[in-house]
Protein backbone atom coordinates (compact mmCIF):
# COMPACT_ATOMS: atom_id res chain seq x y z
CA UNK A 1 0.00 0.00 0.00
CA UNK A 2 0.98 3.62 -0.45
CA UNK A 3 1.36 5.82 2.61
CA UNK A 4 -0.77 8.94 2.88
CA UNK A 5 0.46 11.67 0.49
CA UNK A 6 -0.29 15.31 1.21
CA UNK A 7 1.74 16.48 -1.81
CA UNK A 8 -0.63 14.92 -4.39
CA UNK A 9 -3.91 16.76 -4.99
CA UNK A 10 -5.66 14.22 -7.20
CA UNK A 11 -5.26 11.21 -9.44
CA UNK A 12 -7.04 9.42 -12.25
CA UNK A 13 -7.76 5.75 -12.87
CA UNK A 14 -8.16 5.37 -16.60
CA UNK A 15 -7.95 2.45 -19.03
CA UNK A 16 -5.10 0.08 -18.22
CA UNK A 17 -4.92 -3.60 -17.43
CA UNK A 18 -7.83 -4.89 -15.38
CA UNK A 19 -5.84 -5.67 -12.25
CA UNK A 20 -3.81 -2.46 -12.51
CA UNK A 21 -6.99 -0.35 -12.54
CA UNK A 22 -8.31 -2.14 -9.46
CA UNK A 23 -5.00 -1.76 -7.62
CA UNK A 24 -4.60 1.92 -8.55
CA UNK A 25 -8.09 2.76 -7.28
CA UNK A 26 -7.44 0.97 -4.00
CA UNK A 27 -4.02 2.61 -3.64
CA UNK A 28 -5.43 6.10 -4.19
CA UNK A 29 -8.17 5.47 -1.63
CA UNK A 30 -5.80 4.03 0.98
CA UNK A 31 -3.40 6.98 0.48
CA UNK A 32 -6.22 9.49 0.90
CA UNK A 33 -5.76 10.83 -2.64
CA UNK A 34 -9.01 11.93 -4.29
CA UNK A 35 -9.31 10.49 -7.78
CA UNK A 36 -11.33 10.41 -10.97
CA UNK A 37 -12.58 7.04 -12.16
CA UNK A 38 -12.53 7.20 -15.98
CA UNK A 39 -13.09 3.64 -17.20
CA UNK A 40 -13.27 4.57 -20.90
CA UNK A 41 -12.70 1.64 -23.23
CA UNK A 42 -11.68 -0.45 -20.20
CA UNK A 43 -15.27 -0.50 -18.91
CA UNK A 44 -16.22 -3.80 -20.62
CA UNK A 45 -13.57 -5.63 -18.53
CA UNK A 46 -15.63 -5.09 -15.38
CA UNK A 47 -18.91 -6.50 -14.11
CA UNK A 48 -21.46 -4.75 -11.92
CA UNK A 49 -19.84 -5.51 -8.54
CA UNK A 50 -16.41 -4.36 -9.84
CA UNK A 51 -17.86 -1.10 -11.15
CA UNK A 52 -19.79 -0.48 -7.93
CA UNK A 53 -16.52 -0.93 -6.03
CA UNK A 54 -14.74 1.62 -8.24
CA UNK A 55 -17.56 4.12 -7.75
CA UNK A 56 -17.51 3.62 -3.98
CA UNK A 57 -13.76 4.31 -3.94
CA UNK A 58 -13.75 7.25 -6.38
CA UNK A 59 -14.21 10.93 -5.70
CA UNK A 60 -15.37 11.71 -9.24
CA UNK A 61 -16.58 9.59 -12.16
CA UNK A 62 -16.37 10.66 -15.80
CA UNK A 63 -17.71 8.78 -18.81
CA UNK A 64 -19.11 9.49 -22.26
CA UNK A 65 -22.78 8.94 -23.02
CA UNK A 66 -22.28 5.37 -24.29
CA UNK A 67 -20.18 4.44 -21.26
CA UNK A 68 -22.74 6.07 -18.94
CA UNK A 69 -25.43 3.79 -20.30
CA UNK A 70 -23.21 0.72 -19.89
CA UNK A 71 -22.22 1.81 -16.37
CA UNK A 72 -25.87 2.15 -15.38
CA UNK A 73 -26.81 -1.19 -16.94
CA UNK A 74 -23.96 -3.07 -15.26
CA UNK A 75 -24.37 -1.52 -11.81
CA UNK A 76 -28.16 -1.31 -11.88
CA UNK A 77 -27.80 2.29 -10.66
CA UNK A 78 -29.34 5.35 -12.30
CA UNK A 79 -27.19 8.38 -13.07
CA UNK A 80 -28.59 10.02 -9.95
CA UNK A 81 -27.67 6.99 -7.82
CA UNK A 82 -24.13 6.99 -9.21
CA UNK A 83 -23.87 10.75 -8.65
CA UNK A 84 -25.00 10.42 -5.04
CA UNK A 85 -22.03 8.15 -4.31
CA UNK A 86 -19.35 10.56 -5.54
CA UNK A 87 -18.48 14.22 -5.26
CA UNK A 88 -19.05 14.74 -8.98
CA UNK A 89 -20.19 12.76 -12.01
CA UNK A 90 -19.75 13.92 -15.60
CA UNK A 91 -21.14 12.52 -18.81
CA UNK A 92 -19.75 13.93 -22.04
CA UNK A 93 -22.27 14.23 -24.85
CA UNK A 94 -20.03 15.00 -27.83
CA UNK A 95 -21.30 17.93 -29.87
CA UNK A 96 -24.18 18.29 -27.37
CA UNK A 97 -21.93 19.37 -24.48
CA UNK A 98 -21.93 17.57 -21.15
CA UNK A 99 -24.09 16.72 -18.18
CA UNK A 100 -22.55 17.09 -14.75
CA UNK A 101 -23.85 16.08 -11.37
CA UNK A 102 -22.87 17.72 -8.10
CA UNK A 103 -24.70 17.51 -4.79
CA UNK A 104 -27.44 15.44 -6.42
CA UNK A 105 -28.20 18.09 -9.02
CA UNK A 106 -27.73 17.56 -12.76
CA UNK A 107 -26.60 20.50 -14.87
CA UNK A 108 -26.41 20.59 -18.66
CA UNK A 109 -23.24 22.32 -19.83
CA UNK A 110 -23.58 23.85 -23.28
CA UNK A 111 -21.26 22.70 -26.04
CA UNK A 112 -18.59 24.86 -27.61
CA UNK A 113 -18.95 25.01 -31.35
CA UNK A 114 -15.98 23.78 -33.35
CA UNK A 115 -14.78 26.00 -36.18
CA UNK A 116 -14.14 22.83 -38.19
CA UNK A 117 -14.44 19.08 -37.71
CA UNK A 118 -11.33 17.25 -38.88
CA UNK A 119 -10.48 14.44 -36.45
CA UNK A 120 -12.21 13.37 -33.22
CA UNK A 121 -9.18 11.30 -32.12
CA UNK A 122 -8.11 12.59 -28.71
CA UNK A 123 -11.17 14.74 -27.97
CA UNK A 124 -12.01 12.69 -24.89
CA UNK A 125 -8.43 12.96 -23.66
CA UNK A 126 -8.47 16.72 -24.25
CA UNK A 127 -11.74 17.01 -22.33
CA UNK A 128 -10.40 14.96 -19.41
CA UNK A 129 -7.21 17.02 -19.33
CA UNK A 130 -9.37 20.10 -18.84
CA UNK A 131 -11.37 18.26 -16.16
CA UNK A 132 -8.20 17.40 -14.25
CA UNK A 133 -6.89 20.95 -14.59
CA UNK A 134 -10.13 22.39 -13.25
CA UNK A 135 -10.44 19.93 -10.39
CA UNK A 136 -6.86 20.70 -9.38
CA UNK A 137 -7.85 24.39 -9.32
CA UNK A 138 -10.85 23.60 -7.08
CA UNK A 139 -13.43 24.44 -9.76
CA UNK A 140 -16.99 23.13 -9.89
CA UNK A 141 -17.73 20.27 -12.26
CA UNK A 142 -19.75 22.64 -14.48
CA UNK A 143 -16.80 25.00 -14.88
CA UNK A 144 -14.48 22.05 -15.58
CA UNK A 145 -16.92 20.74 -18.21
CA UNK A 146 -17.20 24.14 -19.87
CA UNK A 147 -13.42 24.25 -20.24
CA UNK A 148 -13.42 20.64 -21.44
CA UNK A 149 -15.99 21.51 -24.10
CA UNK A 150 -13.84 24.44 -25.30
CA UNK A 151 -10.66 22.34 -25.46
CA UNK A 152 -12.39 19.45 -27.25
CA UNK A 153 -13.91 21.89 -29.79
CA UNK A 154 -10.42 23.17 -30.57
CA UNK A 155 -8.93 19.66 -30.71
CA UNK A 156 -11.50 18.30 -33.16
CA UNK A 157 -10.39 20.91 -35.69
CA UNK A 158 -6.93 19.33 -35.93
CA UNK A 159 -5.67 15.99 -37.25
CA UNK A 160 -4.02 13.67 -34.73
CA UNK A 161 -4.47 13.30 -31.02
CA UNK A 162 -2.20 16.12 -29.81
CA UNK A 163 -1.55 18.39 -32.79
CA UNK A 164 -3.19 21.53 -31.48
CA UNK A 165 -2.39 24.39 -29.17
CA UNK A 166 -4.66 26.35 -26.89
CA UNK A 167 -4.98 30.12 -26.95
CA UNK A 168 -4.04 32.06 -23.83
CA UNK A 169 -7.67 33.22 -23.68
CA UNK A 170 -8.99 29.65 -23.13
CA UNK A 171 -9.47 30.27 -19.40
CA UNK A 172 -11.64 33.34 -19.93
Amino acid sequence: TIASRNDIKLGIVSPDGRQAMIEHAEQFKSAGIPFVFDPGQGLPMFDGPDLKHFIELATWVTVNDYEAQMLSERTGWTHAEIANRVQGYSITLGEHGAEVWENGIATKVAPSLASSVIDPTGCGDAWRGALLFGLEQGWSMARCAALGNKVAAIKIGHAGGQNYSLPASILE
